[in-house]
């Protein structure tokens, strides 16, 4: 297959070139791909010479009639199933058992949790036979090698959350799209309770072959009332280690100790209030709080995959659906006890459209902000010249900012006291806001001239807007971005 010159290709390019200033990446070997038929894998079955678009319009995939069957939540067991017990927030099996992968100088068996289910291997999870896969981009389906997956992959990793991924040799990576299928890049709604998101596991073997191995997930929380239920934030990176879930068995475990996640107070299985939810603030209110120990684990559940619930299997860690799932997964990714192992958690709402299409020019649009790369950080702008006015009601005032904005991408991977200042002079009139998606809905803080707020990791945009008093009071600006 050869891309040649398609708009895929290009955008490959421009991304990974951005994101990779310091040298060229280790592992070009092409070493094939794959696909097998049904459950959600789509083969090729032949050569493309296509440079102008996608190869095809879709991958059929079949998914919304897959999880058609799932949709709505379902109330939770009355207790663990058989052969578990509860520890916690969180379920560990009575029994384990010890498997030889034979990794590592001193290998090491792996400790298994004692788990039978009905849940057959996703086939995507399977190592590639075949030559491409299908994906389903944003303007079409397109089938790629292996080594075009791993790059598009890594590309979505830093382009979205800024931060360069590690390419070293037999170092493994994890890349979680939450509300999206396997092998597609939008948005799907993210219904509640399901495995319908994707955790992708990436490595480069020591001869230079790239890997790419995608799952079935699920990213959120399950709709059980446990006493504490949070979800992880997305678009930033977690560092995870190959270690233990509850002393009990081998997984990833979460390295962080601290960082923000968002509880499911009334534990219905996701976010309310905000961009992130279904329904409107329902007592009690979630709230963001410091989380620990969102490990990457099994979920003991049978199939089929569409209908099987997340339940009590997940307070907010990310879990695999089913034990040939798990063993797949964690067989390939652990390499020996304490290794690093990243996992970069993206929105698809979020994902960095550059990837797709490259910006001509950053313009300070929605589609092409404004970069913030360095802080501190100052720019002088004029609303007053901005073809931009998406945003008019921000869910976090009920200031009128009808008029035109300018829009600037942060991306961080520390912690810290944010401040935004924007100064102008009358008869201007712009407001600052800071905001965790490219949506009015997503807005943390507003202010007419400094917004201060504690920011963990993650992707941000600030958008300076004009406030709309009889008329739009746009005007020159300068804004300035610090970080202590």
């Amino acid at each position: 297959m050869a891309l040649g010159a398609s708009r895929l290709a290009a955008a490959l390019l421009f991304a990974l070139v951005a994101a990779c200033d310091d040298g060229a990446r280790t592992g070009d070997a092409d070493d094939g791909g794959d696909d097998t038929d049904g459950g959600g894998d789509t083969d090729s079955g032949g050569d493309t010479e296509s440079d102008t678009g996608p190869d095809a319009e879709s991958c059929d995939f079949g998914y919304e009639e897959m999880f058609s069957a799932g949709k709505g939540l379902a109330a939770g067991p009355a207790g663990p199933p058989a052969g578990w017990h509860r520890a916690g927030n969180t379920l560990v099996p009575d029994r384990t058992r010890r498997v030889e992968v034979g990794k590592g100088p001193v290998p090491d068996p792996l400790v298994m949790p004692d788990c039978t289910d009905t849940m057959p291997l996703f086939e995507r999870g399977e190592a590639w036979t075949q030559e491409t896969r299908c994906y389903e981009l944003r303007d079409g389906a397109y089938f790629l090698t292996e080594d075009e997956a791993f790059d598009l992959y890594v590309a979505l990793a830093e382009e979205t959350t800024g931060v360069p991924l590690n390419t070293a040799t037999e170092v493994r990576t994890v890349v979680g799209l939450r509300g999206a299928y396997p092998g597609t890049f939008a948005w799907h709604g993210n219904e509640p309770d399901l495995f319908n998101d994707t955790l992708a596991l990436l490595w480069i073997e020591g001869d230079g072959a790239r890997h790419v191995r995608e799952f079935p997930a699920g990213i959120d929380t399950g709709a059980y009332p446990y006493s504490e239920m949070s979800s992880l934030r997305p678009n930033m990176r977690y560092h995870h280690t190959c270690g233990w879930h509850q002393d009990t068995y081998n997984a990833l475990h979460m390295g962080d100790d601290a960082y923000r996640v968002r509880d499911d107070a009334n534990s219905n299985g996701h976010w309310d209030g905000d961009r992130n939810g279904w329904l409107p603030p329902a007592a009690p209110l979630d709230f963001d709080r410091d989380g620990s120990a969102h490990n990457i684990h099994l979920a003991c559940v049978d199939g089929p995959l569409g209908s099987a619930h997340v339940g009590m299997w997940s307070a907010g860690c990310q879990v695999l659906a089913g034990m040939a799932n798990w063993t797949e997964f964690i067989t390939s990714a652990w390499t020996e006890e304490g290794d690093p192992v990243d996992y970069f958690l993206l929105d698809a709402r979020d994902l960095a459209p550059e990837v797709f299409e490259p910006c001509a020019e950053r313009d300070g649009s929605h589609r092409c902000p404004f970069l913030v790369d360095a802080l501190p950080f100052s720019s002088a702008g004029d609303t007053a010249v901005s073809a931009e006015s998406a945003f008019d009601l921000y869910n976090c005032s009920a200031a009128d900012e009808s008029g035109p904005e300018d829009v600037y991408l942060l991306r961080l991977d520390a912690s810290g006291t944010l401040t935004a200042t924007v100064e102008s002079a009358a008869p201007a009139d712009v407001d600052v806001h800071l905001l965790d998606g490219d949506d009015e809905l997503a807005c943390l803080g507003r202010d007419d001239a400094e917004l201060v707020y504690d920011i963990t990791p993650g992707r941000y945009l600030i958008v300076v807007d004009t406030y709309f008093d009889g008329s739009a009071l746009a005007g020159e600006y300068e804004l300035t971005v610090t970080l202590e």
